[in-house]
């Protein structure tokens, strides 16, 4: 998979920098004399407002609206912080290729001259910001964030970070190559789609479905702004008996958006589709409780449900396709299941055998994708990192699924099998090139 990221080019420049107001500096290691720093941004393509082109991002999702330069000394200390906005910057054309375009910051950014390394961060909230200013460049990578979905990815404002530290040497002269530093940047969350085969292979379900929608669960809370180290990618959550389920955001009714069907739209552009996100999620059990998963749900109506009383049960067609509560009895793979609108039915349908009557509120029905099952190598398997595109694509779906969104609790410890309730492509593709795969739902 090819990595292309967002670029930040610092480029030195001379002036005090003490008296910048949106400059936060700790003087315990100044090591040189002092000058500023020209910041330049680069993306892939020509932005528009801004935001970068990227064929598989919305405007939204490559939007730049602040930048925040981070610069520590060598000993790894603390130099300055410096905060600049999308105004801050104009555009200077092309840069080497159609494939590049460049903006230029106006204001300058103070550093000394000496060994120094330099961190962005991009739509940084200011809770991040203000937990990073004035601590070591090692706890990029060791202090623990909490953000929220909203936070990470909302809106215009999606939050992206230096995939690592650059470090240069800076000297007196600003036009000297030393002091121009690229500073690679990505986004610190996963997209999400979810679609429907053309071919959505649905005929063992003995009804009618609808309303198919996804969601984004157990999404992790707690992360490091740098990446852990390849291959595991060790995140808050690898530390000994961490897991802690308040830790893990479960997907709300709003949370849930609505899966593309390709027998409507054949060839989708990025902007039929409606994404979710996911913020990264390694883990060192890959137990179903502690790793990211897609639910998809789905309001079913079965074709035929019983009515009457013990001794005298009688089957009719559904008329009314409307979803609504349904009942479902299934004393037996033979057997198969039976439907009911009314409970006080289907309880004396099951009488005294020990299969459950389940309730299906709605009509909703259940099922899960577990992401990154095709991620190489075999470590990552189950992994959702950060920048990843996981495009879904549901293929067949085998049995009806469960009455509820949550796994149940004696497969919770499990790790998941390949296939599992629903059959999928998921492709995973770095956001600038998005990653198929198929699922069975069953």
């Amino acid at each position: 998979m090819k990595i292309k990221f967002f670029v930040i080019a610092a480029i030195a420049a001379t002036t005090l920098f003490a008296s910048c107001n949106r400059d936060n500096s700790a003087n315990d290691e100044d090591s040189g004399r002092a000058t500023q720093i020209k910041v330049s941004l680069n993306f892939p393509a020509a932005p528009q407002t801004r935001a970068t082109t990227d064929p598989n991002a919305t405007a939204n999702e490559a939007a730049v609206n602040t930048v925040d330069i981070f610069i520590y000394n060598a000993s790894g200390s603390f130099q300055s912080h410096t905060a600049l906005t999308a105004a801050d910057f104009t555009p200077a054309g092309q840069k080497g290729n159609a494939d590049a375009y460049q903006y230029t910051a106006s204001t300058k950014i103070p550093t000394t001259t000496g060994a120094k390394s330099v961190f962005a961060g991009i739509n940084l909230p200011e809770s991040v910001v203000n937990a990073i200013v004035n601590q070591p460049g090692s706890s990029l990578g060791t202090h623990v964030h909490t953000l929220t979905r909203a936070e990470l990815a909302s809106g215009s404002n999606f939050i992206m970070f230096s995939v690592e530290p650059v470090t240069s040497t800076f000297v007196d002269d600003h036009n000297d190559p030393a002091n121009s530093v690229e500073v690679k940047c990505q986004r610190l969350v996963a997209k999400v789609t979810v679609e429907t085969s053309n071919t959505l292979d649905a005929s063992a379900l003995p009804g009618i479905l609808s309303n198919l929608m996804f969601a984004v669960n157990n999404f992790n809370t707690k992360l490091f702004m740098l990446q852990g180290a390849a291959t595991l990618h060790k995140d808050p959550n690898w530390e000994l008996d961490r897991y802690v389920i308040g830790d893990f955001n479960t997907a709300t009714g709003a949370d849930y958006a609505n899966i593309l069907s390709r027998a409507m739209i054949a060839s989708p552009a990025i902007g039929d589709y409606t994404p979710r996100y996911a913020a990264e999620n390694t883990t060192q059990g890959k137990r179903k409780k502690e790793i990211t998963r897609v639910t998809v749900r789905a309001a079913f109506v079965p074709t035929n449900y019983w009515t009457g009383t013990a001794g005298n049960f009688t089957q009719s067609a559904t008329i009314d396709n409307t979803p609504r509560t349904f009942y479902a009895f299934t004393p037996d793979v033979v057997s198969g299941t039976a439907f009911f609108f009314d409970l006080t039915v289907a309880n004396a349908f099951a009488g005294a055998r020990s299969a459950e009557v389940l309730t299906y509120t709605n009509g909703f029905c259940y099922w899960d994708i577990f992401l990154g099952k095709n991620n190489e190598p075999s470590e990552n398997k189950w992994d959702v990192l950060r920048n990843d595109f996981y495009k879904c694509n549901i293929t067949k779906i085998a049995a009806l699924g469960r009455p509820y969104p949550e796994i149940p609790g004696e497969e919770e410890d499990n790790t998941p099998e390949s296939e599992t309730d629903i059959s999928a492509e998921i492709q995973i593709l770095f956001w600038n090139t998005p990653i198929l795969s198929d699922y069975v739902l069953e």
